[in-house]
């Protein structure tokens, strides 16, 4: 093939996309992570902000924090928060025990750039049957004869992370369920599973029940909210677990948190939600009954004080509607001195 680049090219607008992102990351890179990496290094003299990001991709907030986060960890971005409508993840108190598990257990490495030649994963595959299982499996699961590229990453999660074969098997298959197959989502899967520990067959099964309570929730409170996305987000899945198994909060409970959010911010915020939730949670709120009668002390707590202030001013020693007339209807009069 003769590829060239067109001369008639208008070359006036350019900028510079790291070398590194080509030879390196292009191949683990989903299009969406490629899309915002495009946009943000196009403008980056412009500080843009993730509500940028979001209005000219037409993405999700959740979305964007997901591929800015993929290149941050990649060192092609330094992202602060700071400038941003959002954090760029959960605060440790939504985080809960995640966070806390975190802190224990230092985030593993990604998968290493240096990856086993074709002739290596052929001659692991021939001296270990578990590996051959794995591949072999993987291609039934998938539905798809797996390349090199994905042999290469299923043998690196067993070996760098850990993962028995079991467990990475359980992992496609529950990545199969939800319709997201690529090699990328299977890998940032396995690095997070082995980050918790979840290094057996029973606490993958505990995992992939929370994860499917969760996307059952999500489904049910998009239904409510008019909210299109099939799916939550890593950050937004990561709120409804916390919702769900830390604060034990149904449903029901999520949308009305989600309407007190919306009279008070233009846009969907999940970490506003969150601070209503865990204040409810607080103050031993559970029921739409309860919310209710919060808020009617609430409003008679305000009124009873602006009763206050109100009879404070009207038992002032001194009389305010006398002052008042008199500086009305009482003129000043200026006398002449009397010349001596």
């Amino acid at each position: 093939m003769n590829l060239k680049i067109n001369p008639s090219l208008q070359w006036g607008a350019v900028f510079q996309v790291p070398a590194c992102v080509v030879d390196k990351h292009l191949k683990i890179a989903s299009p969406e992570q490629i899309k915002v990496l495009l946009w943000v290094l196009r403008h980056a003299s412009d500080s843009p902000k993730l509500a940028d990001i979001c209005a000219a991709l037409k993405c999700e907030e959740g979305d964007a924090e997901d591929c800015l986060k993929f290149w941050a960890q990649r060192g092609i971005f330094l992202y602060e928060d700071a400038e941003s409508d959002k954090p760029l993840q959960p605060k440790s108190d939504a985080a809960g025990e995640r966070s806390r598990q975190a802190a224990k257990n230092p985030p593993l490495e990604p998968i290493p750039l240096v990856s086993p030649t074709s002739e290596q994963i052929l001659a692991r595959t021939k001296e270990s049957s578990e590996i051959a299982f794995l591949f072999n499996e993987s291609q039934k699961k998938l539905g798809r004869t797996i390349g090199y590229d994905t042999q290469c990453v299923l043998l690196m999660i067993h070996d760098q992370y850990g993962l028995p074969v079991e467990v990475i098997l359980m992992i496609i298959e529950y990545c199969v369920s939800i319709n997201k197959i690529s090699i990328a989502y299977i890998s940032a899967v396995g690095k997070d599973w082995a980050e918790k520990e979840i290094d057996t067959i029973e606490k993958a099964d505990e995992q992939i029940e929370m994860l499917r309570r969760c996307n059952g929730i999500w489904k049910k409170f998009a239904a409510l909210a008019g909210i299109s996305n099939p799916r939550p987000t890593s950050v937004q899945s990561e709120y409804i677990r916390t919702w769900t198994y830390e604060l034990s909060f149904d449903v029901d409970m999520i949308f009305l948190a989600y309407e007190e959010m919306a009279n008070h911010c233009t846009r969907l915020s999940f970490a506003y939600m969150n601070k209503i939730l865990k204040n409810w949670h607080s103050e031993g709120i559970k029921t739409h009954s309860e919310v209710a009668e919060a808020s009617k002390k609430r409003l008679e707590k305000r009124s009873r004080s602006a009763a206050k202030k109100s009879d404070s001013k009207s038992n002032a020693s001194y009389d305010i509607e006398e002052y008042k007339r008199s500086t009305i209807h009482d003129p000043i009069v200026y006398k002449k001195k009397k010349k001596v």
